[in-house]
């Protein structure tokens, strides 16, 4: 038998993680990367919130995105910077225990941005801050659900892919999705200020 070679796709940017070896603690062993029902060659970044089981070895990346525009109080319609990995059926929210309903509509003809509709609005949301995809329903439930680690490195939606979840190390808080919420839901995790 020959030596195989698998070719891995990358963002190409900076790193998000500071430190190596010894400064970063992963979950061990690598875990079955689940789709997500996003398009096969999707590209997940590094740093992406992530719910893992060690009993089924599977990991899922909790779908975020980050509002590039101030919304009012009754939106229902808001612009989501194009890296997102949210789509129609996600429950939309903006922080914990707040709204979350489900997205109807996701428009990506825009250039700078896609507008993400809900049939009921989620509040008022300013520019910059972090959206996801919450395991719960609700005018007051919305939730990360059980996000515990980050991922380690960019990771391609494909059939058969395996990853490496971070559940201890520190980030560069600006490279990944981040707010203070999730901060608060990954104390292992340090959020460096740092650029």
């Amino acid at each position: 038998m020959g030596l195989g070679y698998k070719s891995t796709d990358s963002t190409g940017d900076i790193p998000v993680w500071q430190g190596t070896g010894k400064d970063i603690q992963l979950a061990q062993g690598g875990f079955l990367f689940e789709k997500g029902g996003l398009a096969d060659g999707t590209i997940i970044k590094a740093g992406t919130p992530m719910v893992f089981n060690e009993t089924t070895r599977k990991a899922m990346f909790l779908a975020t995105g980050k509002v590039v525009e101030n919304a009012a109080a009754d939106a229902v319609s808001y612009k989501v910077a194009k890296d997102h990995t949210l789509k129609v059926g996600d429950n939309f929210a903006a922080k914990p225990q707040g709204a979350a309903y489900p997205i109807t509509v996701i428009d990506k003809s825009h250039i700078d941005y896609d507008l993400v509709t809900v049939g009921t609005t989620i509040g008022a949301v300013t520019a910059n801050s972090l959206v996801f995809a919450s395991s719960t329903t609700g005018a007051a439930n919305s939730s990360f659900g059980a996000v515990n680690g980050l991922l380690y490195r960019d990771q391609k939606i494909d059939d058969g892919e395996s990853c490496s979840v971070v559940i201890r190390g520190t980030v560069y808080a600006r490279r990944v999705p981040y707010s203070k919420e999730l901060e608060t839901a990954l104390p292992r995790i340090i959020y460096s200020q740092s650029f």
